[in-house]
């Protein structure tokens, strides 16, 4: 009766350990490894979200995201990285081998023809994105948006210098006004406002540099129409040239100008701007300036200098001359408040 009872006991000790795992003893975490298609090295910062939750993730320096099942056990994964063509996958936990999977990303190449009028753009040399040039206006955009995802995932306090000057008529600059200022990540930068980006208060005004989360803004999409003129060279490196305008919608003050893109990494590295839309409106005559950017994370841009000058008179006899101020801001220091970013010295390729 004992040996009886220990066989049963012994039959169902191996029952159980050889029964197939039930769907909660799955494991609740799928890794997700992004990689160049090419040289399979890792690549660290891509955008790996899931479309139904939104969650939301970088990988790491070993090109590795962690991302949870949700309860119905499916991910609609979208991966996305600077210089690569965005992959979309769905996966079910039920058969995703080893809770794993890996997105092996291609270079995006630029095939720079002539785009195609939509919306509201004026002409077909002011238009948006439904030709090849798309894959211009794909990486603007996405450099942009990483830029504001970066800052919300280490969060920094910015240490800015502004540099400001009177510029006189005749002469050299007498004065330079330093002052130095400090950021955070979160409220570094003003909302745009379509056809209103001067902002008037107490007899003055003020103009919000066009800083780069502006040009992840879906509102500043909405309202200019863009055109990739081609490949030129800056600073020694071949450009993309992403020109970009206010719709013929926008009557009022708005941005205006162009985006260099390196052809081969589709890193920003300049944005020259003015303001359009100026004619019989009080404050600034004219406004103009440019961004530079630095990279202080593989794959992520943020910028380094911003300048502009600015006339309150009307231009004289034809000729502008000189502007009234002249003014730059010039990114110090970036200390961050949690995380550390991953930085080169930690990325193997």
């Amino acid at each position: 009766m004992r040996l009886g009872l220990a066989a049963a006991i012994s039959l169902a000790g191996l029952s159980l350990s050889t029964r197939e795992p039930t769907y909660r003893e799955q494991p609740s975490i799928l890794v997700v490894t992004v990689i160049d298609s090419g040289a399979r090295y890792p690549l660290v910062n891509a955008d790996v979200i899931d479309l139904a939750t939104g969650q939301h993730r970088f990988t790491d320096e070993a090109g590795l995201a962690r991302l949870a099942w949700p309860s119905d056990g499916q991910l609609r994964l979208r991966v996305r990285e600077v210089g690569y063509q965005p992959q979309q996958r769905t996966l079910r936990q039920a058969n995703t081998a080893d809770a794993a999977t890996t997105f092996a990303m291609s270079r995006v190449a630029y095939v720079i023809s002539p785009v195609k009028a939509i919306s509201h753009c004026a002409a077909a040399t002011d238009s948006g994105s439904l030709d090849q040039s798309v894959a211009a206006l794909d990486q603007l955009k996405q450099g942009a948006e990483k830029y504001d995802q970066f800052r919300r995932l280490y969060p920094f306090e910015a240490t800015i210098i502004r540099r400001t000057a009177t510029v006189p008529p005749n002469g050299d600059i007498k004065r330079i006004v330093d002052r130095k200022e400090k950021f955070r990540s979160e409220d570094w930068e003003l909302a745009y406002r379509p056809g209103d980006v001067i902002q008037y208060e107490r007899g003055g005004f003020t103009v919000p540099l066009l800083f780069l989360s502006t040009l992840a803004d879906s509102v500043f999409w909405e309202h200019h129409c863009f055109l990739a003129r081609g490949v030129e060279w800056y600073q020694g490196t071949r450009v993309v040239r992403l020109e970009f305008s206010p719709s013929n919608d926008i009557t009022g003050p708005d941005y205006e100008g162009a985006a260099l893109l390196d052809s081969a990494t589709s890193y920003l590295l300049r944005v020259d701007f003015h303001l359009a839309n100026l004619r019989g409106r009080t404050g600034p005559k004219r406004l103009e300036g440019f961004i530079t950017f630095m990279s202080p994370s593989p794959f992520v841009m943020v910028p380094d200098t911003t300048a502009a000058i600015w006339w309150l008179r009307n231009a004289d006899h034809g000729g502008w001359g000189k502007p009234d101020y002249a003014q730059s801001l010039y990114l110090k220091e970036l200390k961050y408040r949690k995380e550390t970013p991953p930085g080169y010295d930690k990325v193997k390729q």
